[in-house]
């Protein structure tokens, strides 16, 4: 319990140095991020079910992205991402044959990034919000599978959904070139807070900056 204690307050105290540590401002960067969606469409990580002869299984909405960050000014950056996030449902009838369904949400984004701390005063902490908006390929694929894989049937529907997003995020910059990344998005589909699409996104990942950056005399 005692070693316990003890890495836990190293942990705590290297974090709080590394916060204060002051990090060379940088123009530009990529990163990429693996992220988990709540959407109104499904809530659930996995779950597993079986009644009457059939059974289910759903897997949660994950997936990832690749973004590019450009510096606008010393507060805002101009972000521009590429994604998206997956679902797959797998329904088995004991007597006739399996379904496999599987959504998938395609995305290229642009938006705005503003940093809430000082350029003048950069940490390794970097807390921002976010925004922006793009296109949403709404992408919907049933294969139905009958008589034991002889008869098999594929239906594929894609179609496009102008969208936005904000949200928040913090950069933890480990050096002045490497960190990693969290963030929180709601995404709303179709302009559609309501839309079956929509809903919250939870992000972790790495980033990659490079370039230097001065701040504008005041």
């Amino acid at each position: 319990m005692k070693g316990y204690v003890k890495i836990m307050a190293l942990l705590t105290l290297g974090t709080a140095v590394m916060a204060e540590a002051r990090i060379t401002p940088r123009s530009a960067g990529i990163g990429v991020r693996g992220t988990y969606r709540n959407s109104n469409r499904s809530n659930s990580v996995i779950s597993y079910a079986q009644h009457h002869g059939e059974a289910k299984m759903e897997t949660g909405e994950g997936g990832g992205w690749i973004y590019f960050f450009s510096r606008l000014n010393d507060q805002w950056n101009m972000e521009f991402s590429l994604g998206g996030v997956g679902r797959a449902e797998t329904r088995e009838h004991h007597y006739y044959g399996e379904d496999v369904e599987v959504d998938a949400v395609a995305s290229a984004l642009i938006g705005l990034r503003h940093d809430l701390f000082s350029i003048r005063n950069p940490s390794a902490m970097q807390p921002y919000l976010a925004f922006g908006g793009g296109p949403y390929w709404i992408n919907e694929i049933l294969v139905e599978d009958r008589a034991f894989g002889l008869d098999e049937e594929v239906t594929v529907k894609s179609k496009p959904k102008p969208g936005a997003y904000a949200g928040a995020g913090l950069n933890f910059m480990l050096s002045n070139w490497f960190g990693i990344n969290f963030d929180v998005k709601y995404h709303f589909v179709d302009l559609n807070v309501n839309h079956d699409y929509s809903g919250w996104e939870y992000g972790f990942g790495v980033l990659v900056a490079w370039g230097r950056w001065v701040p504008s005399r005041r």
